[in-house]
């Protein structure tokens, strides 16, 4: 996807539903702002489907200004380990939540803003050198346990100052799939395909943001940004969004 500013960029969400509420009148009313949400609307929290039903009717009320990009947890193997489905059978029955997982395979996985940021929920990876390998992959499955899908949803960014990683890449002992990249893996990514920057979601963060500045760059060339505050109940953390605006 190319989308271009005024354009607010939201991240994880999950099942937080009256903070979303709280977050669309802070980024602005959806019939006069752009959205770009960055995955993870569902589990965890206890209002997934509020959250989901939202989203898609603003979806559908404002089809080309409302995007949403796909999560890690939105497949199937993450909403029956955590709690989503459990929260769909409860509130609705089995055809609701086969059609939301239905939908959860046709979500686009990234998107370029102004030509020059480029957004995933989780980050690069190995099997990732150009832009246009995005458009080689076929997204409309249930995203596997490795390989270019996993980690576009999967991989952090190495959290050192410095971005220095042993390996261009490392094994993600944290999530137990995927990838940790660094300074190296990420500049040349960025040089070769003329971006700027990547804006990221997927980590809790206690001022609701992360950047990254690893090579004394004007500016960061990685931004985690986490939009639901006091994630779980429990991590008193800030939720935050990222609102570019034409000057």
């Amino acid at each position: 996807m190319h989308v271009n500013d005024p354009i607010t960029v939201v991240g994880d969400l999950h099942g937080q539903y009256y903070d979303l509420l709280k977050l669309l009148s802070v980024g602005g009313s959806p019939d006069t702002t752009k959205y770009l949400f960055l995955g993870d609307y569902v589990d965890r929290g206890c209002f997934s489907t509020e959250v989901m039903l939202l989203l898609c009717a603003l979806k559908i009320k404002y089809p080309t200004t409302v995007i949403m990009l796909r999560g890690n947890h939105e497949c199937r193997q993450m909403t029956q380990s955590f709690n989503f489905k459990e929260e769909c059978l409860a509130k609705y029955d089995q055809e609701v939540y086969d059609n939301f997982i239905e939908m959860f395979d046709t979500l686009p996985i990234s998107a370029v803003i102004n030509g020059k940021f480029i957004t995933f929920h989780g980050g690069i990876s190995p099997d990732l050198k150009t832009i246009s390998d995005l458009n080689k992959l076929n997204r409309f499955v249930e995203p596997p346990t490795k390989g270019l899908l996993c980690d576009l949803l999967w991989s952090d960014p190495v959290d050192k100052p410095d971005g220095s990683l042993a390996q261009t890449f490392s094994r993600n002992e944290q999530r137990g799939c995927s990838y940790v990249y660094g300074a190296d893996a990420l500049t040349k990514f960025l040089q070769t395909n003329n971006l700027l920057s990547c804006i990221r979601a997927h980590e809790v963060q206690l001022e609701g943001f992360k950047m990254y500045n690893w090579r004394n760059k004007n500016f960061p060339q990685i931004i985690t940004i986490f939009s639901a505050p006091n994630y779980c109940d429990s991590y008193n953390n800030k939720g935050a969004i990222i609102k570019f605006e034409v000057r």
